[in-house]
């Protein structure tokens, strides 16, 4: 393929992943990395029609070097784009300062020599090989996990741009360097046409890449906010509910065993009606995290109501459940919510273990049964589900509903 369609072809293309990349910028809110990577592939575009413009007659040394410090300043963009993607530290753009200089030592080679072909290329070459591993090291090291199949992909690529890259240069100083000078588009210079032609596909497979990075993120997050409780950052009861069901099935074909926690909040009312509702929202957020600092690894803690909690605990004794229901209510007791305020909280547990014929839903029933018993016997206690005790009588309090509260 001609030069001069190559040269074409590349400028269209980074121009449509711009117009691509623009508006998922903003439709999704992707951050400031997408946008580096828009300026990227415009910077591109521009550092193409530089080299191309004079190209009817033959490419003029000073728009050549322009045109390639721009391609350099893109690939610098979007290595940028990357590292804020990932949200890593302004350290790891130390990359840059090498890359830097093999491009501004172009300027150097043109004001001594003139427009010196093959040492352009393989400065240029350098500084983008540089980049693309360095860019491929970032994905590989720091990818979270929901992002890792689309970002290793990137990785791969981007490694094989550079090895493209590597031989390039190989190329210009073994085989271009020892004979005169070249401009591009000269016939001796055969690496030009094959470099456009790799680019076409380079440009189209990154902009896919970054576009399926965000999209993975979006879902990530999606995820993320459909199984988690916006005030706690726990899980909510839809997520709990279905992990118990599952734990319920697992514990019956193994022969396992499951147990139940219901941890409510005493006085809560109470606590909203004298210091406001941000203070009874601090107070949920507050005993979740207590909580969750004291439950084992394995345990699944959700919010299942206003100040309700519930705790799944798998391969868990009565003793382990026992021990575990006495940690929450202490460490809860011992809280300091707010050491400005004299407030203070306390919880009351129910704990129910599985038992054949049992389901989630029954098992969650019958630790609740376990927690109104705590409420009407003083709070601020535990209590344990016998399963040949009798349904609570109707006229029994429901948690959280109690007219004062401790201070």
């Amino acid at each position: 393929m001609h030069i001069l369609t190559l040269l074409i072809v590349n400028i269209l293309l980074h121009v449509v992943a711009a117009f691509c990349l623009f508006p998922v910028g903003r439709a999704l809110k992707a951050g400031r990395a997408v946008w580096f990577w828009v300026l990227s592939n415009l910077l591109h575009a521009a550092g193409l029609m530089m080299v191309l413009g004079p190209y009817p007659t033959r490419p003029t040394p000073l728009f050549s070097l322009i045109g390639n410090l721009q391609i350099d300043w893109g690939t610098m963009l979007a290595f940028v784009g990357i590292q804020s993607f990932l949200s890593r530290s302004r350290r790891t753009l130390w990359l840059l300062v090498p890359a830097v200089a093999l491009s501004c030592a172009k300027i150097g080679v043109f004001l001594t020599f003139g427009l010196h072909m093959p040492i352009n290329v393989i400065l240029g070459c350098g500084c983008r090989f540089l980049l693309a591993a360095g860019s491929a090291w970032l994905l590989l090291r720091h990818a979270e996990r929901d992002l890792r199949i689309a970002a290793w992909t990137m990785a791969g690529f981007n490694l094989a741009w550079a090895l493209v890259l590597l031989t390039r240069m190989a190329w210009e100083a073994l085989q271009v360097l020892p004979h005169d000078p070249v401009v591009i588009g000269d016939l001796r210079e055969p690496t030009t046409a094959m470099a456009l032609l790799l680019r076409v596909g380079v440009t189209f497979t990154l902009t896919l890449g970054y576009l399926w990075m965000v999209g993975r993120r979006l879902q990530a997050r999606l995820t993320h906010l459909a199984e988690q409780d916006p005030l706690t950052g726990i899980a909510n009861r839809r997520v709990l509910w279905e992990k118990g069901e599952r734990m319920v099935a697992r514990a019956r074909q193994r022969g396992g065993m499951l147990a139940v926690l219901m941890v409510d909040i005493d006085h809560f009312k109470a606590i909203n009606d004298r210091w406001g509702h941000g203070v009874g929202d601090m107070v949920i957020t507050r005993v979740a995290q207590t909580v969750a600092g004291v439950i084992r690894a394995t345990d699944i803690l959700g919010r299942v109501g206003g100040e309700e909690f519930a705790v799944a605990l798998p391969d868990a004794d009565a003793a382990t459940v026992a021990a575990v229901a006495e940690r929450i209510r202490k460490a809860v007791a011992d809280l300091v919510v707010d050491p400005r305020t004299p407030l203070r909280c306390t919880v009351s547990v129910g704990r129910a273990t599985l038992a054949p014929g049992v389901d989630w839903a029954a098992l969650v029933h019958a630790a609740d049964q376990a927690l109104y018993r705590a409420k009407t016997g003083g709070r601020n206690r535990v209590e344990a589900h016998l399963w040949d005790e009798a349904v609570p009588d109707a006229g029994v309090e429901a948690p959280g509903l109690a007219a004062a509260c401790w201070i």
